[in-house]
């Protein structure tokens, strides 16, 4: 790594904060339909027309706007990722992640203590950070493209029942829904992210509801209530703490029909916890935040074997664009 690699790295935040608060203020959707001067961007939502400027150029170098003739338009990326009309909207991951900046100050002083930096509620308290945090999901799995990715990788053929457990905006679900049109779904989660859900669905695919169950359920406590033929779980198993995912599978194991499946999506490490980049990087997110870590395919794979499970198979899917993998196991018959 040289100086500039360092650099970069080191003062990143600039540029977040910089694209985090570009979305905030709208300034790609209002350069949705024509090219603006900075005079039109700062009048449309009476701001400082020299600040106005300059965030817009700082847009420009980041490559997100394109300057011409003193107008600014958008790049094919902002386009495509930073308008609100987009079905690859990646905004809701972005706002979160503006929401959560403050929390990161104190990571010194979870670093020393172990402590979280914030409670490890799973954003239930409050709607608006519910619905924040929820939107926030569902944006980042649809601009990446891992639901129909996930959902072409799966044999559901046999399959007339999947429950998606903390399937949140039902993202997963309903592509899965789209590829196997015999199949039925519960979505599992807790009351406050069951409301955004319902939300999110019935804005963007309300002929997916009639085959979806939504099912209050806290995974950590209440025993999953219906047999299913497979069982789905993306990012999960890294909000709780070993002792408590084990109890999940256990608990996987009883509600699956024999020979059932269980797909586990995630941040599967490898043995050092150090690869993929990505999920070393995202522990951190995940030490403020949760009772949780990334975990490898070797622990991941002693929790489901300790359950009963057989056939246990690991699958990276393709980095880039995912940063995370697969663990595929079956109940025998």
């Amino acid at each position: 790594m040289d100086f500039a690699e360092l650099a970069a790295l080191a003062s990143g935040h600039a540029e977040a904060r910089a694209i985090q608060t570009a979305l905030k203020l709208g300034i790609f959707d209002m350069l949705e339909q024509s090219p603006l001067d900075d005079a039109a961007l700062a009048a449309a939502i009476s701001a400082n027309r020299r600040a106005m400027a300059l965030i817009a150029n700082a847009m420009v170098a980041l490559g997100l706007l394109d300057k011409r003739a003193q107008r600014y338009s958008l790049t094919e990326a902002a386009r495509r990722y930073l308008l609100r009309s987009s079905p690859e909207y990646l905004g809701g991951l972005i706002l979160f992640d503006e929401a959560f900046f403050q929390t990161w100050t104190n990571l010194e002083q979870t670093i020393r203590t172990g402590l979280p930096a914030r409670p490890t509620d799973m954003f239930q308290s409050r709607p608006e950070e519910t619905e924040r945090f929820i939107r926030a999901m569902d944006s980042l799995t649809r601009a990446r493209g891992d639901a129909a990715y996930v959902a072409g990788r799966l044999d559901l053929s046999k399959v007339s029942t999947i429950a998606d457990i903390g399937g949140g905006p039902g993202t997963y679900t309903v592509a899965m829904l789209r590829r196997w049109p015999h199949l039925r779904a519960t979505i599992y989660d807790l009351p406050a992210t069951l409301e955004v859900a319902r939300k999110i669905l019935a804005e963007r695919e309300p002929a997916s509801l009639a085959r979806i169950d939504l099912v209050r359920f806290d995974y950590l406590y209440d025993e999953i209530p219906s047999r299913c033929g497979a069982l789905f779980m993306s990012n999960i198993i890294h909000s709780e703490d070993e002792t408590d995912n084990a109890q999940v599978m256990r608990k996987c194991f009883r509600a699956l029909e024999p020979g059932g499946l269980i797909i586990i999506k995630d941040h599967i490490m490898n043995a050092d916890l150090t690869e993929p980049k990505a999920g070393a990087i995202f522990a951190l997110y995940l030490l403020m935040a949760t009772r949780g870590r990334d975990y490898s395919f070797d622990e991941v794979s002693r929790w489901l074997g300790d359950a009963g499970f057989a056939d246990i198979k690991h699958e990276v899917l393709p980095s880039p664009p995912f940063t995370s993998s697969m663990v595929i196991a079956r109940k025998p018959l």
